[in-house]
């Protein structure tokens, strides 16, 4: 990672020539305080003149990075490190805020560019995706452990073999969540699929015990034993059909379950009316399962996805039906509003972080 060579780089020589970068990201929080990696500094640069009248406007906030001519030659050749983030160490910056506070971070002009002044712009308001939290104050000492988390993921790498190869696919899952929260007011469907898919990079090192073909295929397991009536024989041919790609879909949703802590069901952002909530995990591996045979069904065979409500902050969808010209969806085939699914894996990615950095 682009913030993880900066803030080695700087620790080993403070004195080193350090090539100073400045930037302005842009977000719907106010923020309070400093976020002071040594590399890495981040403050709150502009407040809105009447901050109760505007509390949902843009604000910016002023990112300055420190980094040594070894950060760019590795830049450079991040494609020999197989690593690599559009937007370079900033917008890398904007990608992990947006994670560690559930709020759109947006990597929006340039003034100085390694020591040298330079004017350009990437983004502007019309960009900043809206969520939850917008016009809430949030103190960016909170935020500060997270990076922290990301420094000892990264010595795990390093030096455990068994727990390595774990950073990239975070940070390929931070870049989905990133790409699904702009979105999520704009186009519903694509943000599923993106939110989906930052599950979907973590699974290559979990897997579920007890895969039963029976469970996944019925009608294949019971034409299977009417032929091959040794149970051993069954048995390899079970586990030969039940590869980890079939398994796919249980295993995003065993993950999912798996990190939903006290955290998230306490989560004040969730619906105050009891009717509006998930249950329990049951009620939520039900709308997992929905969510993803729709994401499966559109991406592989370009059905319609069931459309996106979310009136009153409402978990479940309340519904009885939906029709769209001729396409209508039963109760059973709706799936939660977008905005509920981005609260679950913002919960999970931020857990399997805390797990996966031993800090929780």
């Amino acid at each position: 990672m682009y913030l993880l060579n900066a803030l080695n780089n700087y620790k080993k020589d403070k004195k080193s020539a350090l090539k100073c970068s400045e930037y302005e990201v842009l977000c719907r929080v106010h923020l309070t305080g400093i976020l002071d990696l040594g590399a890495i500094y981040l403050q709150f640069w502009e407040l809105p003149p009447d901050l109760e009248k505007n509390r949902y406007d843009v604000r910016a906030v002023y990112l300055k990075t420190f980094t040594s001519q070894e950060d760019i030659a590795k830049e450079l050749s991040a494609k020999n490190k197989q690593y690599y983030v559009p937007g370079g160490l900033p917008n890398e910056i904007a990608i992990l805020m947006t994670l560690f506070t559930r709020a759109h971070f947006v990597l929006s002009r340039v003034f100085r560019s390694y020591n040298t002044l330079l004017m350009m712009k990437f983004a502007d308001e019309l960009d900043v995706g809206y969520g939850d939290l917008d016009g809430k104050t949030l103190k960016l000492e909170n935020i500060e452990p997270y990076f922290h988390m990301l420094e000892k993921l990264n010595l795990m790498e390093n030096t455990d073999k068994k727990n390595s190869g774990r950073l990239g696919p975070f940070m390929l899952a931070a870049r989905f969540y990133h790409l699904a929260f702009s979105l999520i007011h704009k186009d519903a469907t694509v943000s599923y699929i993106f939110l989906v898919s930052a599950i979907e990079s973590l699974l290559h090192d979990y897997d579920i015990d007890n895969a039963v073909l029976e469970d996944w295929n019925a009608k294949a397991a019971k034409l299977i034993k009417k032929e091959v009536k040794d149970d051993n024989k069954y048995k390899e041919i079970e586990q030969i059909i039940m590869s980890k790609s079939v398994r796919i879909k249980k295993r995003f949703i065993s993950f999912i379950k798996s990190h939903l802590t006290e955290k998230f069901w306490s989560d004040p952002t969730r619906p105050k009316k009891k009717w509006l909530c998930f249950k329990d995990h049951a009620d939520v591996e039900e709308y997992l399962s929905r969510i993803y045979d729709a994401r499966s069904s559109a991406l592989h065979e370009g059905n319609l996805f069931p459309p996106s409500f979310g009136k009153m902050n409402e978990e479940r969808p309340i519904a009885l039906g939906v029709r769209v010209g001729l396409k209508e969806w039963k109760e059973k085939e709706l799936i939660p509003p977008v905005r509920a699914f981005e609260r679950i894996i913002h919960h999970v990615l931020l857990e399997y972080l805390r797990r996966k950095s031993k800090i929780i």
